[in-house]
């Protein structure tokens, strides 16, 4: 059997040249996802294939290693939580913004409801060390803590009357 390893899209040359090797023996053509899922190898996948060529996909990594460990990636989250922003994380870290920004984006509205949480806790703590933490408070907190995970909007209301009660 025959292995021929490709990284790039091949040439029609090139697989006539994979063709001519079918004649002397099984030939088995790896080739990495990329490639293999272009729009320019579908006529030529299926010339190979009716010719008795074997395809297999490769589905090694390619390209750079990353920089950024999972260590650092639980890192920015929890830098995140902390309320640094993504130039204070990328800063921290040694990396750049768009990098953080990359491992942030699909969490970020979590990691700002982390945020908030941890802010009306202090709040919460604030009002009762000053002996402003009334039942009405208290019904408030209870509301806002239901809606901070469902409606944000609907949250920063309750804040809002929340501070006026601790006003009054």
């Amino acid at each position: 059997m025959i292995e021929v390893k490709i990284s790039k899209i091949p040439t029609w040359e090139e697989v006539e040249e994979i063709v001519k090797l079918r004649k002397k023996d099984l030939v088995l053509l790896k080739l990495p996802k990329s490639v293999f899922e272009h729009p320019k190898m579908v006529y030529k996948l299926e010339y190979l294939k009716n010719n008795g060529v074997f395809v297999e996909v490769e589905n090694a990594k390619r390209g750079r290693k990353r920089r950024v460990t999972d260590e650092m990636v639980k890192k920015i989250h929890e830098l995140i939580v902390n309320g640094c922003s993504i130039r204070e994380t990328a800063k921290i870290l040694n990396l750049g913004k768009s990098t953080v920004w990359d491992y942030a984006k699909d969490c970020i509205g979590e990691l700002k409801r982390e945020y908030l949480k941890r802010l009306i806790w202090e709040y919460k703590e604030h009002l009762i060390k000053n002996g402003k933490y009334t039942p009405s408070v208290q019904l408030l907190f209870l509301e806002l803590e239901a809606c901070v995970d469902v409606d944000l909007e609907m949250a920063k209301n309750i804040l809002k009357e929340i501070i006026n009660h601790a006003k009054n």
